[in-house]
């Protein structure tokens, strides 16, 4: 661990401080881009947090939480995805393989860039290798100023795809009814 960031499993109590560094990062990601990003509505939220930092896990679910000077500063939240019974028929070698998938990173504003993303990452890596993935992915926003450079740089993934994306109407263009293209329940 760095300095004065731990990071441990999620657990009652944390929905508060997730709902904070998820409200955070909405905010960012609608300030680089309005038409995807939005701010969480509040209502409820803490809540909605709480029950899930609360609740049981699913077996090969990971969330862990970044405590920083005592308090919880970040979260990130994955799973384990089991390599696939048709693998070889598919043309992506990782799929004959357990991988790492990280489906969200969030850190409160005042806590960004002090080592408490790098930590989080590290650690959720290490319980995958651990767990037998041999690959870890994600997906950031390209405008991101913030994200690309700490996994490609800080991190050292590397960029493989890009997901295209397509408004099929004009209110989810102009941040109407899009909620962009998935939902997460359980961040």
């Amino acid at each position: 661990m760095s300095g004065d960031i731990s990071v441990r499993e999620a657990r009652a109590g944390d929905g508060r401080a997730c709902a904070q560094a998820w409200s955070d990062a909405g905010r960012y990601l609608q300030s680089i881009d309005p038409a995807v990003g939005q701010v969480p509505e509040q209502a409820g939220l803490a809540e909605h947090f709480e029950t899930a930092c609360a609740s049981p896990r699913p077996p090969g679910e990971l969330w862990l939480v970044a405590e920083r000077n005592g308090e919880v500063a970040g979260f990130v939240q994955g799973y384990l995805a089991e390599p696939s019974q048709d693998a070889c028929r598919q043309i992506q070698r990782d799929l004959a393989s357990a991988r790492l998938v990280i489906d969200a990173l969030a850190v409160v504003e005042e806590a960004r860039r002090a080592g408490v993303g790098a930590e989080l990452m590290k650690a959720i890596e290490e319980i995958g290798r651990a767990r037998g993935a041999v690959v870890a992915t994600l997906d950031t926003n390209l405008r991101s100023y913030l994200s690309v450079p700490f996994y490609e740089q800080r991190m050292g993934y590397q960029r493989q795809a890009v997901v295209f994306r397509k408004y099929l109407s004009p209110a989810a263009h102009q941040g109407g009814q899009g909620r962009g293209n998935r939902r997460i329940d359980r961040p």
